[in-house]
């Protein structure tokens, strides 16, 4: 599982001097804006703009990402954009340089595919979007990363039906503020690391496991009983007024710990340390321990990640001795990862003995 690190930054860059990407964008008017049906493109990694024609996007269309392709409506219309993006500069819907609305018989043959299905790996939506309209993104099975802002509060059904790899949401507002995230877990039951990122740091993180519901029929009756196995479940419902809820969260893990998997418990001991948002001092110490109990498991994460920040992290938290270090290195080194192994060492290194003291000739 893919998580946070500087690796992940890198979707949101072009690795280059220059880049330039264009976008075939079908769309129709809504009430309070855009509504964008298709997308047509040669980047799996997409970053859509954030209006057509002055116009903010507010909806994404039924299907519009989805395998399944539908037939488009009598009323619709096509833009050619065109952004540039320069190296190290963010991927932000800022950058775009041109527009222009064409036919349908402008678009060029062959040139752009449809970005959808198992194409598509990210999507970094508008941050004027309100609606995912049904199925909007059905099917889109490769699709590893969303980037949302705060102001969803509608979504259809079968939204992110076999999307079985999403395993990163990123919320572009703040985790005190209102947002559509209730809305979203409440479509999602896979593992999902969700990031508060209003601006270009990361604020707030959560990490929900995984849960499943399955129905039970009670005979001869034909009356069926509701089973849930999974505190992914629980910890989806700790939000007051669509404002998250972080007592309720860390309430869920007492049962978190009978049930859940030792990776889950990391990550969302890891999360909620590395972002201690209104973490009381006892269960900080909870999360502390469950990670020095799982400690193989955390570093395994960070190393499997290539999470540098993470592991520094870890040997920080949990104030590694010489033993930690050295088996932190060695997992490293049979990784193939000589970065986390090299900064390891330097980390050992700045808490040693050694380094910590001075000497002077009075010594000699």
């Amino acid at each position: 599982m893919e998580s946070y690190n500087e690796h992940t930054l890198n979707q949101y860059h072009i690795m280059g001097e220059t880049e330039e990407e264009s976008l075939i964008l079908f769309w129709q008017p809504a009430k309070d804006g855009i509504r964008l049906l298709r997308v047509l493109g040669n980047t799996p990694c997409l970053i859509l703009p954030e209006a057509i024609e002055g116009q903010p996007i507010t909806e994404i269309g039924a299907y519009c990402f989805s395998q399944s392709e539908r037939e488009l409506p009598a009323d619709y219309n096509v833009s050619a954009v065109s952004a540039k993006y320069h190296l190290d500069d963010t991927l932000t819907p800022s950058h775009l340089l041109r527009e222009k609305r064409i036919s349908p018989e402008d678009i060029p043959a062959g040139g752009s595919q449809r970005i959808s299905g198992r194409f598509v790996e990210s999507i970094t939506l508008p941050s004027e979007v309100t609606t995912l309209h049904n199925a909007a993104f059905y099917n889109c099975r490769n699709l590893h990363t969303l980037s949302a802002g705060a102001l969803i509060h509608a979504i259809g059904s079968d939204e992110f039906t076999n999307c079985s790899r999403l395993t990163q949401l990123f919320i572009r507002g703040k985790d005190s503020d209102k947002t559509g995230l209730s809305l979203i877990l409440e479509r999602i039951e896979t593992d999902l690391k969700v990031y508060f990122r209003p601006g270009s740091s990361i604020t707030g993180a959560l990490f929900f496991p995984e849960y499943y519901e399955w129905l039970d029929e009670i005979s001869p009756a034909h009356i069926f009983s509701r089973s849930i196995h999974g505190e992914g479940f629980r910890m989806r419902k700790c939000f007051e007024n669509q404002i998250v809820d972080y007592k309720k969260y860390d309430q869920c893990f007492e049962n978190a710990l009978a049930v859940e998997s030792e990776k889950s418990l990391c990550q969302i001991a890891l999360a909620r340390l590395r972002w201690p948002n209104q973490l009381d001092n006892q269960q900080a110490i909870l999360y502390e321990n469950t990670l020095r109990n799982h400690l193989s498991i955390a570093v395994k994460e960070a190393i499997s990640n290539k999470d540098l920040e993470l592991l520094l992290f870890l040997c920080n938290k949990l104030s590694f001795q010489t033993k930690e270090y050295t088996q932190a290195i060695n997992a490293c080194t049979e990784a193939d990862w000589a970065a986390g192994a090299a900064g390891l060492m330097e980390e050992k290194h700045k808490h040693s003995s050694f380094a910590a003291k001075t000497f002077d000739f009075d010594d000699f």
